[in-house]
């Protein structure tokens, strides 16, 4: 195996959702660098329909507190008592804002891979299934980035149709890549753009683009947390046979 290729293995092959970030400051002009590697990927037309707002310090913190408080009305809605989950419905309805609609039901060839992820992640944090609290406290993790320093949000241009997207998945693969080389972590996290309006309310987005994903990045911590490995399909369980196959 060539030296250029096994250093590509190591560092894709490394690549995780991190879930527990150290503290540490990420410097702006490393931020700029990451950015800019991400930038080198493909694109329709070179359209690169995307932006992304980079958040730190007090402008983290304040979007980390606004999503909290939007996400305890998702907790509530999990309640055995039916007071409380009513209340949390109400909530939640007339406050999830999402700019696209997020799927919560998956197709079923789809959920079992879903379902294979959940029981591996919550075993290894050694959350049992019947344990609510426990799962609450993982979902509201997200709204505090992992205690990342650094939250990425990923805006894509409407009127390109899934197409903005896919040059988008382009770029975060690039920049998770590019963090990754530098001895920085990641995490992509749909849970990240339930609300936008947080966001919004930050920076000065142009008109006509969409909120599509959020990222924490940072400094992994040495924890039990980050020793999960996740179940990864083989190449054979992708790759279409052909119809004379059959």
């Amino acid at each position: 195996m060539a030296a250029r290729e096994k250093s590509f293995r190591e560092v894709a092959y490394s690549r995780r959702s991190i879930r527990d970030f150290l503290p540490t400051e990420v410097p702006e002009e490393l931020i700029n660098e990451i950015i800019a590697d991400a930038v080198t990927s493909a694109s329709w037309s070179n359209t690169r329909p995307y932006r992304i707002a980079v958040a730190t310090g007090d402008v983290r913190d304040r979007i980390s507190r606004a999503l909290k408080d939007n996400g305890t009305a998702i907790v509530r809605m999990r309640s055995r008592r039916p007071g409380t989950r009513l209340k949390g419905l109400l909530t939640a309805l007339r406050l999830l804002r999402s700019d696209f609609r997020i799927p919560v039901k998956y197709p079923e060839d789809l959920r079992r891979r879903q379902v294979e992820l959940g029981k591996a992640l919550y075993g290894h944090l050694g959350i049992e299934r019947g344990d609510s609290e426990g799962r609450d406290r993982e979902f509201v993790r997200n709204m505090e980035f992992f205690g990342a320093p650094v939250a990425l949000f990923f805006f894509v241009r409407r009127g390109m149709g899934v197409y903005s997207a896919l040059d988008a998945g382009h770029l975060m693969q690039n920049l998770m890549l590019a963090a990754k080389a530098r001895g920085l972590d990641t995490c992509a996290q749909g849970f990240l753009a339930f609300w936008s309006e947080p966001i919004r309310r930050e920076f000065e987005i142009p008109k006509g683009y969409k909120l599509l994903c959020g990222m924490s990045l940072g400094y992994a911590a040495r924890s039990h947390r980050n020793e999960f490995v996740p179940p990864l399909p083989q190449a054979e369980d992708i790759i279409l046979r052909r119809a004379s196959e059959r």
